[in-house]
């Protein structure tokens, strides 16, 4: 690559709705575009955009339609072509099948691939599954792999020599000029002095159920807590039940997909993340904005979520408590202002230090130069690579 030209990318990704990779992508593409040596392509197989600010960015992108749902061979092709007429210099995946799907690509047109796909830290990783399998070509053929968390790494092994991790970086202008909590009290109906929130999908790698017997145990005690969910999903059993107990108690809010989800946060005391202690998690964007906006945290004690929490100095991590032990850290931060906004405090200077978006995009922009710069070795080519 010469001086002045532009470095061009194209990222693949399911789709862009509302999720933690998607959150991650979108922020990085906010760091390169804001940049002047990067043209940059999206390809989706889902049309469906559910971040307004993807818009503003004016990045191009385009959509291969499915024939049908899910096995979809035609994608492999589809891809190639979107590959041909772009010419990029790199292809960034973000997912198993994404990094499957470009493999013909990477391989027949040369471009080397950074490869995004581990975004969590399951317990029961199986390497000879089909998924096993189809990790193990992925990671064979791409030149660089990157996790959110080193836990992730452990998880799923990939060839050490090609590894990196890039924690999750975040635009702290997003928690500016925020909604008054008053006025977003009223909005949600929250009329008690404290609240306890969690931001996560109804699915089976989340632990509603627990959220909602701590919730019960404690409005039957205290009358000055509120409990929110922050969600929506395929666990219908989760959101029925749920359903059921926001009818029976006022303190119990399910809010279903929302908006203003850093409002909403700003305006709770304490924010909690209850997992699947097998899906594991990576790095988890909601513990993320809990403490971006100074909320101490109580989370299983699970895959990267340790990366972000440290017990009793920004929040807990629960493992073997019993749900009545973790009813007394959660009213044991209410009860105590001094704690609560130490914790929040303490989590705010971590986001700050390691978690900011400058930090993750520069890592990302150095992976990128990294590869280009092997490739040019590879083929025996002196290159001027730009700042």
């Amino acid at each position: 690559m010469t001086l002045n030209q532009k470095t061009r990318i194209l990222f693949f990704i399911g789709s862009l709705k509302g999720g933690g990779k998607e959150r991650r992508l979108i922020e990085l593409l906010t760091y390169l575009q804001s940049k002047e040596q990067y043209d940059l392509m999206v390809v989706v197989t889902d049309p469906m955009i559910e971040y307004p600010s993807f818009y503003k960015l004016n990045v191009n992108y385009q959509v291969i339609r499915k024939s049908w749902k899910k096995h979809d061979l035609s994608v492999f092709y589809k891809f190639y072509k979107k590959c041909k007429q772009f010419n990029p210099d790199i292809i960034h995946t973000w997912g198993r099948m994404q990094s499957f799907f470009a493999l013909p690509a990477a391989i027949g047109q040369g471009i080397p691939l950074v490869n995004s796909q581990i975004t969590g830290a399951p317990t029961d990783v199986t390497r000879w599954s089909i998924n096993g399998v189809i990790d193990l070509i992925n990671f064979s053929v791409s030149n660089t792999i990157i996790s959110n968390s080193q836990a992730g790494l452990n998880a799923f092994k990939p060839p050490a020599k090609k590894t990196k991790v890039i924690y999750n970086g975040i635009n702290l202008n997003r928690f500016q000029n925020l909604c008054s909590p008053e006025s977003i009290k009223l909005k949600y109906g929250i009329k008690t002095p404290y609240a306890v929130i969690m931001v996560a999908s109804f699915s089976n790698k989340k632990d509603y159920p627990l959220f909602f017997r701590l919730a019960e145990q404690i409005i039957q005690t205290r009358d000055d807590i509120t409990f929110v969910a922050v969600g929506d999903g395929n666990n219908l059993s989760d959101v029925e039940r749920a359903g059921g107990l926001a009818i029976r108690s006022p303190r119990i809010i399910l809010t279903g997909r929302i908006s203003d989800v850093e409002a909403l946060v700003n305006s709770c005391t304490v924010g909690v993340l209850f997992s699947n202690k097998i899906s594991g998690e990576g790095i988890s964007n909601s513990i993320i904005e809990y403490m971006s906006l100074s909320k101490p945290v109580i989370a299983n004690e699970v895959g990267g979520t340790k990366e972000l929490v440290h017990h009793g100095k920004n929040g807990y991590l629960v493992g073997q408590q019993t749900e009545k032990e973790i009813i007394e850290l959660i009213t044991g931060l209410i009860d105590d202002p001094e704690k609560c906004s130490a914790f929040g405090k303490a989590g705010r200077r971590i986001i700050e230090t390691s978690f900011a978006l400058e930090r993750m995009g520069k890592a990302f922009a150095q992976t990128y130069q990294d590869v280009l710069s092997e490739e040019e070795l590879k083929k025996g080519k002196p290159s001027i690579l730009l700042p």
